[in-house]
């Protein structure tokens, strides 16, 4: 990323790429890590040429991850995740750097993972502040949606299996570019009702994710209903063991697909004990949708501000 001068205090940092991977991997599979976070293709989504990168370093046996950001005009410097693994005397020293950065002491962690929060909470100038729950799931939950439970998902997947032609297929990039006519009528019609995009440039990076990352980090799947692409849902391994459900989209006007669609990706994860599908975003939909699955159990994260001295 040309437009990132890495000088000065930002000497020794570099923009995460995919040579980090393995190394990146290793430290959350030891670090035993469970946050949408932590996702591998969720950080690389977060380069947005001239707005945002994720930036990267060693100390000592520390992986260090920063988020570099532009906003009305002024470029910051945060800790995007804990040193990993966490280490107080490394992260005293990535919160000095990113305040050397700032000008001030207002750098934070954006995201700190629940097993970490005890280890943090330690630091005697960081005061830590809960984020959105994370729901898990247990895939095979879905295999069988008898129960009482599961009535509200099993009726809506319903609806959709009664369609006269409904396909399941794994995402290839034959489907990329009905993917992105789709996003963009997605995000026109939640500009029109909310006034914003509701995620829709996250899913815009996804699709191009998905032409070059493979298993374990990325797979998808799209529907078609009567030949013609009504959604798409991309997720992969966050660790061994956990899996991220990280980005879907899907035609509204196809009453219960979202329902459908959710339980038909959970279901292509269940190579995955447990699947992170991150928050309902403050969207009283996708709580409803999100609940209706009955998550196995809610996932803590936080963020770390600075103490005033």
């Amino acid at each position: 990323m040309a437009f990132l001068d890495l000088s000065g205090t930002l000497a020794g940092l570099k923009v995460l790429d995919d040579g980090d991977r393995d190394r990146y991997k290793a430290a959350v599979r030891a670090g035993e890590q469970t946050g949408f976070g932590y996702y591998w293709p969720h950080l690389l989504a977060q380069h947005r040429p001239g707005s945002s990168a994720v930036l990267v370093a060693e100390d000592g046996d520390s992986l260090c991850l920063f988020r570099w950001r532009v906003r009305d005009a002024r470029a910051r410097l945060d800790l995007y995740l804990p040193p990993l693994p966490p280490s107080l005397p490394v992260l005293a020293r990535c919160l000095e750097r990113a305040n050397a950065f700032n000008g001030d002491r207002s750098a934070r962690i954006v995201r700190i993972d629940e097993k970490d929060a005890g280890t943090l909470s330690e630091h005697d100038r960081l005061r830590l502040e809960p984020r959105r729950m994370q729901y898990l799931y247990r895939p095979e939950t879905y295999l069988n949606l008898s129960g009482n439970n599961l009535r509200t998902l099993r009726r809506q997947v319903a609806r959709v299996e009664g369609l006269s032609r409904v396909e399941v297929l794994p995402y290839s990039e034959e489907h990329a570019e009905d993917c992105r006519a789709l996003l963009r009528r997605w995000r026109d019609r939640h500009r029109a009702a909310h006034g914003t995009e509701g995620g829709a440039g996250t899913a815009r990076r996804a699709l191009e994710l998905a032409g070059r990352l493979r298993e374990p980090d990325m797979r998808g799947e799209v529907i078609l209903v009567d030949g013609r692409l009504a959604g798409f849902a991309f997720g992969g391994e966050i660790r061994p063991g956990v899996g991220c459900f990280f980005e879907a989209k899907s035609d509204e006007d196809v009453p219960g697909l979202a329902y459908f669609q959710r339980r038909s990706f959970l279901l292509r994860l269940r190579d995955f004990d447990l699947v992170n599908d991150g928050s309902d975003a403050g969207r009283p939909g996708l709580r409803q949708l999100k609940d209706s699955l009955r998550p196995a159990r809610m996932h803590a994260e936080y963020r770390g501000i600075q103490r005033r001295r």
